[in-house]
């Protein structure tokens, strides 16, 4: 008897502490949120993300555009594409698709879509859906229209349309919106994670998809050497760098012959000959147009102005530092890179060795860059904007001179900025009668001249230093 009241206590002395230990977890708050975290974090993985559909994307056609407009299409294009691959799971069709070249091809001689023939789109592609978009230019902005159709019954899933500048377009604004109509028009869910990420813009693959874009428009309308820079842009990212490869190539790619020896392709090989020496030519042409223009970049810092008075007591000189340096441009010298090494590959090719054109043509561009001798004429502005007083600067013996650039082995622009120093300017015999009691005072560039105050033909781009080094931060 015994013996069973001490197990019957036990049992209860079990179950009691059992009981204490379920209420003290249904009572501790911090593990029921944790818990319902654990639930939000899963149903991120399981948002509707459009398996198994068939997009595909067109390029928007652009209405009253001009040049300045022609690469814009492909950036739409490629931009939408790239968003829709990435927070989707839906088949995307872009422009390297054989079977929607095929349709641009038959569907439109100007290569554009309409939603008229979204129902052929979707036969010729397999598509169930395709995005057709318009760009509009106005006066000084743009019109976007962007809309994503079900092919199946014509209905209309999402559709944006708004104004915006150039600066939202080049920046990437006017892309994040589309990208999140679309994605919500088509049901497609996006984690809280996957929102911060796209309301945040990919500086760099933002550029690259930009600059493919205009290496391909400078290419299409013959301009060579600025089609070359573009691409050397986009080369350096690792989503366009194949197909910028591919542009640079299909533009320099070359050995000089055709195939075949028989006396019926003499004729062949002539006038393939003719075009190259013709092609090539252009090349050195516009290139050296190219580097007049953009080989050398000129910056100024003028952050630290020092003045003193002169001996006169009615004038004063100002000191001006860091001053201004000249600084090669690495995407000219990438470009004159690949045209010399190209080159090298047509006059070293033994089956070009008695060919006239390549003899004549010599050497297309020379393996180092050299400037002239610039001056820098700076004024001393007050604050509504007025000139006081200006000066070539500058005004030693030398002038503002860049030595010799070798494109054998090219830098980062880093390196080209750290290698050249800043050259002081100074403003001297500055009337005080012409300063004013107060306000601001501004040091300002006015123009650059060859050495001596030529004119030039073309300026080179002049750059703050805050300006500089956002261009080139990048390179």
């Amino acid at each position: 008897m015994k013996k069973i009241i001490v197990t019957l206590f036990s049992v209860m002395m079990i179950f009691l502490s059992a009981c204490g230990s379920t209420a003290e977890v249904s009572e501790t708050a911090p593990t029921t949120e944790k818990s319902s975290s654990v639930k939000e974090t899963k149903s991120d993985k399981n948002l509707y993300k459009g398996a198994g559909l068939v997009i595909a994307v067109t390029a928007p056609e652009v209405r009253n555009g001009g040049k300045g407009e022609s690469w814009m299409p492909q950036f739409f294009q490629d931009s939408i594409t790239g968003n829709l691959a990435k927070y989707s799971k839906m088949t995307v069709l872009d422009r390297a698709n054989e079977d929607l070249t095929k349709a641009e091809q038959e569907l439109g001689e100007t290569g554009f879509y309409t939603e008229e023939n979204a129902v052929q789109l979707g036969q010729m592609t397999n598509a169930q859906y395709a995005v057709f978009g318009s760009i509009t230019a106005l006066s000084s902005s743009y019109e976007l229209n962007f809309r994503a159709i079900d092919i199946t019954t014509n209905e209309i899933k999402a559709a944006y349309n708004d104004r915006a500048g150039s600066k939202e377009i080049e920046d990437g604004t006017s892309i994040r919106a589309i990208i999140t109509e679309l994605l919500d028009g088509l049901g497609i869910g996006l984690s809280e994670k996957e929102k911060a990420q796209l309301a945040k813009t990919d500086k760099k693959s933002l550029n690259a998809t930009k600059s493919l874009a205009k290496g391909a428009a400078a290419e299409k309308a013959d301009n060579l050497i600025e089609a070359l820079a573009f691409y050397a842009e986009a080369q350096e990212n690792g989503a366009t760098k194949k197909e910028a490869s591919a542009g640079i190539n299909s533009i320099l790619g070359t050995n000089g012959t055709v195939s075949g020896n028989a006396i019926a392709n003499l004729k062949a090989q002539a006038e393939y000959e003719k075009q190259q020496e013709a092609k090539w030519k252009k090349i050195r042409t516009d290139f050296y147009n190219y580097c007049y223009a953009n080989a050398f970049i000129i910056v100024y810092d003028f952050s630290q102005v020092e003045s003193k008075l002169d001996s006169s007591g009615d004038s004063i000189s100002l000191s001006i530092m860091p001053g201004i340096k000249i600084i090669p441009n690495r995407k000219a010298l990438f470009v004159a890179k690949k045209i010399h090494d190209e080159w090298d590959k047509i006059k070293s090719n033994p089956q070009n060795a008695n060919r006239l054109w390549v003899r004549r043509m010599g050497d297309c561009v020379p393996n180092t860059l050299s400037s002239s001798v610039y001056q820098l004429k700076i004024g001393l502005f007050d604050e509504t904007g007025y000139c006081i007083t200006e000066k070539r600067v500058p005004d030693d013996a030398w002038g503002l001179e860049q030595r010799d650039i070798s494109i054998d082995n090219l830098k980062s622009q880093k390196m080209y900025f750290n290698d050249e120093p800043f050259k002081k300017c100074y403003i001297g015999g500055i009337s005080l009668s012409k300063i004013p009691d107060d306000g601001e005072l501004l040091v300002k560039p006015i123009e650059l001249t060859s050495y001596g105050g030529g004119k030039l033909k073309v300026e080179l781009p002049i750059m703050s230093i805050d300006e500089y080094t956002e261009w080139a931060k990048d390179l």
